[in-house]
């Protein structure tokens, strides 16, 4: 008999996971709010209670968030027999060491999961549209990785761009490396 799987997983991936995974009828994902990242307390509370239902089911887990966007995930998931991804952080899981090259000269690099977030990212960390241009300042751009899968709309980049303040480009993101890392990270 097969092992249930789960995959404890950032909502940040959830298109682009949906795009290039499909999984069997043996596993669930459990997502967790991209938001979590700016309350580590809360993000670490979401996260064991995540793995405290793999557990209890007794299944394989699997966690698809990068290995450094807590300061303890490897150890909660090797406390909980869960294997953690390898990619450092969603960008690295998007792109590898391209982001090295893409975040050179003041870049930010995001991508439609990460600007839809900001709203809880804000209510998470108590801030203002000044917090935001303050924390933001230090960069002169925002390049928009985009896989083409639910593009924001005109409305989406134009509100962002009055909140930070910051111009904003935008490139494809072809999802082959994601898809790379997931494979990988399956077997």
């Amino acid at each position: 008999m097969k092992k249930h799987k789960i995959m404890v997983a950032c909502s940040i991936f959830a298109q682009e996971l949906q795009a290039v995974f499909s999984p069997d009828s043996e596993s669930d994902i459990i997502w967790i709010d991209a938001g979590l990242h700016a309350d580590l307390h809360c993000l670490e509370k979401e996260l064991i209670k995540a793995f405290e239902k793999g557990k209890t089911v007794g299944a394989d887990m699997r966690v698809f968030f990068g290995n450094r966007c807590h300061p303890d995930i490897a150890h909660l998931a090797k406390r909980f027999g869960a294997k953690l991804s390898p990619a450092k952080n969603c960008i690295d899981a998007f792109c590898g060491e391209k982001a090295k090259y893409l975040e050179e000269n003041r870049t930010m690099i995001m991508t439609p999961g990460w600007i839809r977030a900001w709203p809880n990212i804000m209510k998470a960390m108590g801030w203002t549209e000044v917090d935001v241009r303050i924390n933001l300042g230090r960069y002169d751009r925002i390049l928009l990785l985009d896989p083409g899968i639910d593009p924001l709309s005109d409305e989406e980049i134009l509100m962002f761009f009055d909140l930070i303040q910051i111009p904003i480009e935008i490139e494809h993101l072809p999802l082959d490396h994601f898809k790379c890392v997931l494979d990988e990270f399956l077997r």
